[in-house]
């Protein structure tokens, strides 16, 4: 059986991977509408590093939504590694 601990960094980690999920969809969702012209400038296989600040102007509620869902994820992992002191070298965070 699993310490309390090693459930919390599992969970953490099950929450990651969740956050990259809505972050990809949020991406996905802009690429279709706001930044189609952007979108098609691009090839297949080519690799963008997109951040929260990319999408910050964009007023569409769908992708308001997914952007605060993602950052509240955000906020919920780094307060249970911090109030249960956790290390990054802890989790599969990337």
């Amino acid at each position: 059986m699993k310490t309390y601990k090693e459930q919390i960094i599992d969970t953490i980690n099950e929450l990651w991977e969740a956050r990259i999920k809505v972050f990809g969809l949020l991406v996905s969702m802009a690429m279709s509408n706001d930044y189609k012209e952007i979108n098609d400038a691009f090839e297949i296989g080519d690799i963008v590093n997109f951040e929260y600040a990319h999408f910050e102007g964009i007023t569409d509620t769908n992708i308001r939504a997914l952007i605060s869902l993602s950052k509240q994820m955000d906020q919920t992992i780094e307060t249970m590694m911090n109030i249960n002191g956790i290390k990054d070298e802890e989790v599969n965070l990337y």
